[in-house]
């Protein structure tokens, strides 16, 4: 069986899978966490590297061991994988889970117990918006206020600044960092969300 076009396909997938991780993680090269953003492309560079050896791997297979070798093959390289995502930033998932399931206290204590250890602008950030979701708006702003001094260009924490101060009545100000999100490091949705907060203060 010739494995060169599902194994360049599986690699340009991962490639696009792993570009698209460091898009999500380039904040931390901008405050020089490349260590922390290395670490985060891990699973995607190790699953890499055992779909390259599968050619290899599978010319030492005969015809008879052919299936087996495959599925322990590729059955291990999956396992790995799993393991070491699971690796990479555990507490950080755990208080983003927190967020999600609207434990919005929990998920704070959790950015605050990972800032002690790594003070990063994206985990202030997350602070500010758990406090802010938790009816503490001025908490939010001072953490919110603390991810922008570390990163000016994090629109996320731009954004969460801005529910804050329209929280405490300040609008003016709130609608100027919702206008800047558009000229930060920011994904298409949270663009989608800014328009729709501007929108919602013009109207209010």
């Amino acid at each position: 069986m010739n494995l060169f076009y599902p194994t360049s396909g599986a690699l340009v997938i991962l490639a696009i899978f792993g570009f698209f991780i460091g898009r999500q993680s380039r904040d931390l090269l901008r405050v020089g966490e490349y260590r922390e953003f290395l670490w985060r492309l891990i699973p995607t560079l190790s699953t890499a590297v055992f779909i390259a050896g599968l050619p290899f791997i599978m010319e030492q297979a005969t015809f008879d061991n052919y299936g087996p070798v495959l599925f322990v093959y590729l059955g291990g390289a999956a396992v790995l994988t799993v393991v070491m995502a699971r690796a990479v930033a555990p507490d950080e998932r755990q208080a983003g889970m927190a967020f999600r399931k609207g434990e919005y206290e929990k998920a704070a204590a959790l950015y605050e117990d990972l800032i002690t250890r790594r003070p990063l602008p994206r985990y202030y950030s997350a602070l500010a918006a758990s406090l802010d979701a938790s009816g503490n708006p001025y908490g939010a702003l001072e953490a919110a206020e603390q991810a922008i001094k570390g990163d000016p260009k994090l629109g996320i924490a731009l954004y969460n600044r801005a529910s804050a101060l329209a929280a405490l009545g300040e609008k003016s100000r709130a609608r100027s960092d919702l206008q800047n999100v558009f000229r930060t490091d920011s994904s298409r949705v949270l663009r989608r969300a800014a328009a729709e907060a501007l929108e919602s203060l013009e109207k209010g």
